[in-house]
């Protein structure tokens, strides 16, 4: 359904700028427009408008899930950044490939209070390539009083992971019994997934091309494992004779005292509840090729088109 909803936003945007004629022909909209009409009329959103603009982007990512005991939490936050190639299409549409690393973590310690005992944690490096759509409200171009613009931005991510901690890479531990006897449909999971990035923004121009913002995105991911965590403790006995000591010890590392002594079927995580992760950045970008020549006419009361 996300896919379906992502293909008809961008099949909007290509139509917004053409009308149809009668005899089934089509022909851009061209209506004079003022300055005073930023925010005042539909007709302002009807011309064609492109720039290629290169950046760059600089900030936190952070983590959200069985580990976290809210969505902003600062422990988590880590440094993340990145570069983005920006294509503007339209006055009020722009597409957007991005690539940035950052790292995720969580830490029970600074979790919920019941969850504290449970002990768990991970840190892991991220890597995310995406392909963003971004629609601005009212519009955004490099012209005279079009310089600034808020946004929302939508698309589709892939990114990898690798929890780890102090006893190594968890994944290769199988903390939940992955691929032994006790739980043979319990496969382990891709390091390598797909998500959903949502988010706003808002960009402004200060100088002539440089093209500076700020956005915060949150991904919808399809996983339960960024933290190794997700449904119920696997028999330690199980774990030490298929996967070693380490892999025992990865599992179980709670303090909580268990009336037959052996965590073995209880409740490790939430798999109801899949992981998701949050960026927020800074960007500034270079505008190094654009056409500002189709805005004059709506200009000329007020000196015309910025020519770069």
């Amino acid at each position: 359904m996300l896919r379906n909803v992502f293909l008809l936003a961008l099949l909007i945007g290509l139509l917004l700028p053409f009308d149809t004629t009668a005899n089934g022909g089509i022909k851009k909209k061209r209506m004079k427009t003022t300055a005073g009409s930023r925010f005042t009329g539909s007709n302002s959103l009807s011309l064609a408008y492109t720039c290629w603009e290169v950046g760059a982007l600089i900030g936190e990512s952070h983590y959200y899930g069985d580990l976290s005991k809210g969505l902003i939490q600062f422990p988590n936050m880590h440094l993340n950044y990145g570069a983005y190639l920006r294509f503007q299409k339209r006055r009020n549409w722009a597409y957007k490939l991005m690539v940035n690393k950052g790292s995720l973590s969580g830490d029970d310690k600074n979790n919920l209070p019941k969850l504290i005992k449970r002990n768990l944690n991970f840190t892991s490096e991220l890597y995310e390539g995406a392909l963003m759509a971004e629609y601005m409200y009212p519009e955004f171009t490099a012209c005279k009083q079009y310089n600034w613009a808020p946004y929302v931005t939508f698309g589709v991510a892939v990114f990898h992971f690798q929890p780890m901690n102090k006893f190594g890479d968890l994944r290769s531990l199988s903390t939940e019994g992955q691929g032994t006897s006790q739980f043979p449909d319990r496969k382990p999971y891709s390091l390598t997934q797909v998500s959903i990035p949502l988010g706003i923004g808002i960009k402004f121009i200060p100088v002539k091309q440089i093209i500076i913002g700020l956005e915060v995105d949150i991904r919808k991911t399809f996983t339960d494992y960024i933290d190794d965590v997700s449904t119920t403790y696997p028999d330690p006995a199980v774990l030490l004779a298929e996967k070693g000591a380490s892999s025992k010890a990865a599992s179980y590392t709670g303090t909580y005292k268990y009336p037959r002594g052996t965590p073995k079927g209880r409740k490790r995580g939430n798999p109801k509840m899949k992981d998701s992760y949050v960026t927020a950045v800074f960007t500034i970008g270079y505008c190094f090729k654009y056409n500002c020549q189709s805005e004059k006419y709506r200009f000329n009361d007020v000196g015309g088109c910025k020519t770069f």
